[in-house]
């Protein structure tokens, strides 16, 4: 009942966790968008994607961290797990400050490539600071993965919302007098915070952790990097995915569709991210689980993906009817542009979403070969049609290539988790989802053809309200009724197998 408790607390921590930074987020892009321009925002995002070349470094170190510390903590080796997490800061803190001084240059070259004499000044001025942050913000996360492996995900949520507002005051102070500088320095800002402050919590929980991390270890980096060597094949091709598509958006769209580009997705990684954040509450537990017993996988997935259709399913039909809200509330109009790529992106993440229960199952058991190959088939889909259909479609051709990249890759991951482990799609597809999904197709149908749910003359302010209320009602009667709503009430969706 204990382990029970802590998982469910942990759930609910990375939910109300996502939540409050996506909240936060949509603040800072909103006045971004105000200050700056929607085509400022588009020069950040895509400095930090480049930047984010640097993660080449890792060598899946950091991948291990969350997974070694919850073993070595059942085992009862809270030693073994502190030196872990000290051997991570040590190894990555040396190899990004080598890896970011030696790709400055090549940084320099590839945004001269993406950029005109306009905006590459200003995209220039702000790439130190840039790589800076990065590194802090990759260190930092160490230090969040291992308050992962203790299971303290309340802690670790408090952090990331707090280092998340400090950024949102700090840009609100930063960007009036210095523009996009100012923007560098407030995310410099919330990762010293992090890397400060998580670091503190940690050592509360892990008494064995130096009060600076200095110690290496060769034995457990060996083990580590043994382990995330297919992560970081993963974490390699996907610079190949998000980085790439918004370095795609700025040549063949310009700055402006890469802003919008950034936002939209955001919107929707969000909203999915508060989704997926239960499944990821579960790495460590597997972790445990898997030092004695494998076969309680296929009914955690089981009940995992009958949670996902509950939850994602009506998620993504809000989203997709309140397109037009959306824009009004982050872009200040409805701006055609946006509302095609968060349509686009929604649909795609909308796929990749039922991938998660696999994705975290294969990380919380270590095997993540399966994770790897639908990174590749990713990858290669993404930068193979971003190529083509970007130069033909422009900015709609970019974000077509992602969005079937993502699709393709996903499903590849779906369909090679469960004949690995003898699922079959018939104990998936219930009939009792079959009310909700004709709800969410109904309701996403008629707000994608701009349908109007009451054919007369109405004011403005009345009718975005009757936009806002009417798929919230429909869907959430839907959910209401689910035969399943009642059965999550009493704590056994993911003890039920279908």
């Amino acid at each position: 009942m204990r382990a029970e408790g802590s998982v469910a607390c942990n759930a609910a921590a990375n939910v109300m966790q996502m939540l409050i930074v996506a909240t936060l987020l949509f603040i800072l892009y909103r006045y971004i968008n105000t200050a700056l321009g929607v085509d400022k925002l588009g020069v950040w995002s895509v400095v930090m994607a480049t930047a984010s070349a640097s993660r080449l470094a890792d060598l899946g170190v950091s991948a291990g961290v969350t997974r070694f510390v919850a073993r070595n903590l059942a085992l009862g080796l809270p030693d073994k797990a502190a030196q872990v997490v000290e051997t991570a800061v040590v190894t990555l803190s040396a190899l990004l400050a080598l890896v970011l001084i030696g790709m400055y240059p090549f940084f320099e070259k590839l945004l001269s490539y993406l950029f005109n004499a306009e905006y590459l000044p200003q995209a220039l001025e702000i790439v130190p600071y840039a790589l800076f942050s990065l590194w802090m913000t990759i260190v930092a996360a160490i230090a969040q993965s291992g308050l992962d492996g203790c299971q303290r995900m309340v802690q670790r949520g408090v952090l990331v919302v707090l280092g998340q507002g400090l950024m949102v005051v700090m840009a609100f102070v930063l960007v009036p007098k210095f523009g996009l500088l100012g923007l560098a320095w407030a995310q410099i800002g919330q990762s010293v915070f992090l890397l400060v402050v998580g670091w503190l919590t940690l050592r509360f929980h892990l008494r064995k952790l130096s009060f600076a991390p200095w110690r290496w270890h060769s034995k457990v980096f060996r083990e580590m990097l043994s382990y995330g060597a297919n992560v970081q094949v993963a974490n390699v091709l996907m610079l190949l995915f998000d980085p790439l598509t918004k370095a795609l958006m700025a040549k063949f769209g310009g700055p402006t569709n890469a802003g919008y580009f950034e936002i939209s997705n955001q919107v929707v990684l969000r909203v999915r991210a508060v989704i997926v954040a239960a499944n990821q509450a579960i790495v460590p537990k597997i972790a445990q689980l898997s030092e004695n017993d494998n076969n309680q996988l296929p009914s955690l997935y089981c009940g995992n993906i009958r949670l996902v259709v509950l939850v994602a399913l009506p998620s993504f039909t809000l989203l997709f009817a309140w397109t037009g809200l959306l824009s009004h509330l982050v872009i200040g109009a409805e701006q055609a542009q946006f509302i095609f790529l968060l349509q686009i992106s929604a649909l795609a993440w909308l796929v990749n979403t039922f991938a998660s229960p696999a994705y975290f199952l294969n990380m919380g058991v270590g095997n993540v070969g399966l994770n790897t190959l639908s990174h590749i088939a990713m990858a290669i889909l993404n930068l193979v049609l971003g190529l083509v259909l970007g130069k033909v479609y422009g900015a709609d051709g970019v974000a077509w290539s992602y969005a079937i990249a993502l699709v393709f890759g996903s499903l590849l991951l779906i369909i090679s988790f469960q004949r690995r482990h003898t699922i079959f799609w018939y104990q998936l597809l219930l009939p009792e989802h079959l009310t909700l999904l004709i709800v969410c197709l109904s309701v996403t149908l008629c707000y994608v053809m701009d349908y109007e749910p009451i054919e007369i003359r109405l004011e403005h302010n009345l009718k975005r309200s009757i936009k806002l209320f009417f798929p919230l009602f429909l869907v959430f009667a839907a959910v209401w009724f689910h035969p399943l709503t009642r059965i999550l009430w009493r704590r056994e969706v993911i003890r039920t197998v279908p």
